[in-house]
Formats: structure tokens, sequence, C-alpha cells
């Protein structure tokens, strides 16, 4: 068994060709070469059967029955073997070694039962059969390298068992001129090795390159698997023909569903999950439009469910296009953020000044030019908080600031405006207000924000305000309006705080009113 084993061993070989060598992962492929296409095998089977069956007819001997009987078993034998392994491997078990260590004795067994019957016919007395039997077996020979080639010491067994009878039976043939088969036979052998080492070597480049492409196929799909954005890609009538995985997850549709559909179509399904305002045009007409506009501008969708997605689209020279769709909810919330902190106090979340600059120019443009009802911007500032920042520290202040915005934002009418443009200094803008309504509003607020204020330390702290108010003439800027409430408030910190005052376009000094 062991010889036997070793034997099989060298004649399965699949030695290096060239700078390629025939790795672990290669070589079932070149073992299923032997099972891949069997028609090969069926013809040289009958064709063989067939020399042995005029053998038969023509000399009546009992070898040619044996010939014809043991030949046809060994077809069936292989056939059956090729069947065996087509069957397993459709089932997903590839044992290719297994079942050509079954195949290969089988395979030599025919050739040499062709060489011995060639040979009986070459010594027989009948011109034609002999000559007939050894063109049969040169054509099998020539088929065996071929077809066999990947496996090349099993194909060059194969041939040299087959060509050798035929060679010794030339040499024993009672004819004088039999020898003249040896030349040709030794010079035939040759070509079979050169065919073999050839398509050998063409076999093996061509089955390394296709494991190469399957690996980088595997490890492009791995990417395309995995990879954190949904990509795809479009021909020319807007067809999806590829999808990963992220893909479907974004989309929610299933990738099998999406291929071969227009992505208009993919995209009109987000339809019922996505906000669209009743005026716009639907999700498949945003889409059909986006496609095709020239410059590659992006797509963005928003979902009910509160995630946004963003397409964009790049075209390929070829006239299809790669869609990357992407989950940019978190990156429109930290734009969003950091857009609110540009344009807001991060302590309380009030306006900045430069926010509170911009609503003041939008109001005053959009306000009808005349005396009243008027725009009203009140500067307030606290009395008092720089002792409690200094008693109690820093901390101790921005709990009092931030107090201090919410109780503007439950005393500010539904609307209006407070901001936080300094340490301790907040305006608060009152559009199509007057100047009663302003004193009502002003008196409001000092005894909102005069109340005592509980601090996490457990202590209680007091503090007053006091407020300048100007009110728009029809021709005011923003810059104008806030400069004339700081100098109303220069007026009511100079009449004893903790009261309001109005500019006076003639006069810094009018008659104070207190919160009481």
């Amino acid at each position: 068994m062991a010889v036997k084993a070793r034997l099989l061993n060298a004649v399965l070989a699949t030695p290096p060709s060239g700078n390629h060598r025939v790795t672990a992962a290669l070589r079932p492929s070149m073992l299923g070469t032997l099972f891949e296409d069997v028609r090969p095998m069926a013809l040289s089977g009958v064709a063989s059967a067939f020399v042995a069956a005029i053998a038969l007819i023509r000399l009546q001997q009992l070898w040619c029955f044996v010939w014809l009987v043991v030949d046809v078993g060994l077809l069936a034998a292989r056939l059956a073997i090729a069947r065996a392994y087509a069957v397993r491997r459709a089932a997903g078990n590839d044992r290719a070694e297994y079942f050509a260590r079954h195949y290969a004795p089988v395979s030599l067994a025919a050739c040499l039962l062709l060489g011995l019957g060639v040979m009986g016919c070459v010594d027989a007395s009948d011109a034609e059969l002999g000559t007939l039997s050894v063109m049969v077996a040169g054509g099998v020979f020539g088929g065996i390298a071929s077809r066999n080639s990947a496996l090349p010491r099993l194909a060059m067994t194969q041939v040299t068992l087959g060509v050798l009878p035929i060679g010794v039976g030339a040499l024993l043939a009672r004819r004088p001129d039999a020898w003249l088969l040896l030349p040709p036979l030794v010079i035939y052998l040759a070509a079979m090795r050169t065919v073999v080492q050839r398509h050998y070597r063409v076999l093996v480049a061509l089955i390394a390159a296709r494991q190469r492409n399957a690996e980088l196929v595997a490890r492009f799909d791995a990417a395309l698997t995995y990879m954190p954005h949904g990509l795809c890609m479009i021909d020319g009538e807007s067809r999806v023909i590829v999808a990963n995985r992220r893909t479907a997850q974004l989309f929610g549709s299933p990738r099998e569903i999406m291929l071969d559909t227009p992505l208009p179509d993919v995209i009109a399904a987000l339809g019922a999950n996505a906000e669209t305002d009743p005026g716009q045009t639907g999700l498949a007409a945003q889409c059909a439009v986006w496609l095709n506009r020239d410059e590659p501008v992006p797509l963005d969708i928003a979902l009910a469910d509160g995630r946004q997605l963003e397409l964009t689209r790049h075209r390929v020279p070829d006239g299809n296009a790669v869609v990357i769709v992407e989950d940019v909810t978190t990156r429109r919330r930290a734009e969003q953020h950091i857009r609110h902190l540009a344009r807001h106090d991060a302590l309380t979340g009030l306006p900045n000044r430069h926010e509170l600059h911009a609503e003041l120019r939008r109001r005053l443009a959009h306000r009808p030019r005349m005396p009243s009802p008027a725009l009203a911007v009140m500067y307030l500032d606290l009395d008092g908080f720089k002792a409690i920042n200094d008693r109690f520290g820093h901390q101790a202040g921005d709990e009092v600031l931030t107090q201090v915005a919410e109780r503007l934002g439950k005393t500010l009418p539904p609307g209006e405006l407070a901001a936080r443009i300094g340490g301790d200094e907040f305006v608060v803008a009152i559009d199509d207000t007057t100047m009663q309504a302003c004193s009502i509003l002003a008196a409001r607020i000092i005894r909102q924000i005069s109340a005592p204020y509980t601090l996490s330390i457990g202590a209680t702290v007091s503090l007053g305000i006091s407020i300048g108010i100007a009110l728009d003439d029809g021709h005011g800027s923003p810059d104008e309006l806030i400069r004339q409430a700081d100098s109303a408030l220069y007026d009511a910190k100079s009449g004893g705080k903790g009261i309001y005052r109005f500019y006076s376009a003639g006069s810094r000094r009018v008659a104070p009113a207190t919160a009481n």
C-alpha cells in the first residue's frame, strides 16, 4: 500500500512551472480538470472500443473479445468516477484529491489496455487493422496529452504506457518492415512531452491568474461589503447594476430588489419615510433631475426618523456612474451645533452679539418705515453681580447668569429676542411695540430678575438690574439702536439703578420710572 501511495503521489504531482508554484489553493483546481469535461474521455473510450470490436470481427480471437469487454468496463468506471466527483462538488464537497487517486489507476489501465490491443493488431497479418489501430491510438493519446496536461506526469505516464506496447509489438511482429514504426513512435513521445509541458505552463499561469483574480474580487467584495458608506453603480439608463450591503441598509431595501432597478425608483421607495414639503416634487423626480445635472451637486434626503442621507455622483468614462450614499446625520448635527455655538453664548444658550446684530438687521429690513409701532431695543445690565462673583466664585456667577437667561426667556413674549453680549450685559429686542408696552415689560423684567437666586452651594443671593430702552424711529441701524439703548442705560445707572429709562434724541434725561 505504501508503494502504491508513493507511485500515485509521483504520478499526480503538480511540479512548479517557471515562476509559478502550484500551491495548496491551486492544486484542487488542477486536479479538477480531470473531470471538467467528460466528452473527450467518452469519445476516446468509444474509439478504443470501436477498434477492439473491429479486431474481434476481423480476427475472431479471444483476446479481442477480452479487450472489448475490459475496455468498456474501464470506460464505465472512469465515467462513474467523474460523475461522482461532479455530484460531490455540486453539494459543496470538492474532494478532487480523493477522486483523482481513484481515477488515475483506471486511466492508466485503459491506456495500457489500448497499447496492448494495438500491439496485437500490429502483430496480426491484417495490415488495414494495424493501420487503423495505430491511427486511433495516436489520436487517443494526443487527446490525453492535451486533456490531462494539468497533471503532466499522469499524462506522460498514460501516453508512455500506451506507446511502449506498440513499439514492442513492432519489434516482435512477423512482418519484416514492422520495425519502421519505432522512429515515429519515439518522435511521437517527444512531441507529446512538448505538448504536455507547453499546455501545463499555460494552464498553471491561467489558473494562477484566475486564483489571483478571485482573491482580488473577494477582497474588493469584502471592501464593498464592509465599507462604512453605501456604494452603488448605475448604468447609462440609471439602473442599479452594483450595490453593496451598506446601500441596502441605508435604503432599507434588499440588495437583490435594488439591482436592475432605476435609481429614482429606489429613491422613491424612501418617500414613505422621507420628510418632504407638500409643494416639492417627489423624490423620484428630484433624483432624476439630479442625475441629469452636469455639475456634481450632492442630493440631500431627510428621513422622518431623523436620519439624513447624502448622495454624491461620480461619472465613469464608460458612461456609468458611481453613487456614494452616506448617512450624514451625525455630521449635520455637528455642523448645526457648530453654527449654533458661533451664534450663541456657550454658557446661557442665548444668541450672542453677532446673532443679535443679524436679527436686528433682519427685523429692520422687513419693517415699514413708520414711527409706530416700533422696534425696541432694551440694554440690560445686572447690578451687584460683581460682588456675587467675588464672594462666591465664578461658578456661582455662572449659575446666576444661567438663571437670569431662563427668567428672561419666561418673561418675554413668545418670539422676542434676548441676547447676552457681555459678562453681565443682555440685550432684548421687542418688535411691533410701543413706549407704554415697553414700560410694562421693563418693569416686569426688573421684578423677575431682582428676585432672590438659590445657588447649588445652598446660598441665596440677590441682585438688581438697570435697563436702557431705545425705540427705532424708522431710520436707525442695529449699531445705532444699541448705542442709544446703552446711553439710556447710563442714565438709568446714574439715576439710582434698578430702574429703566428711554433714550431721547433731545435729551438724555427723561423721567425715570422705578419697578414699583
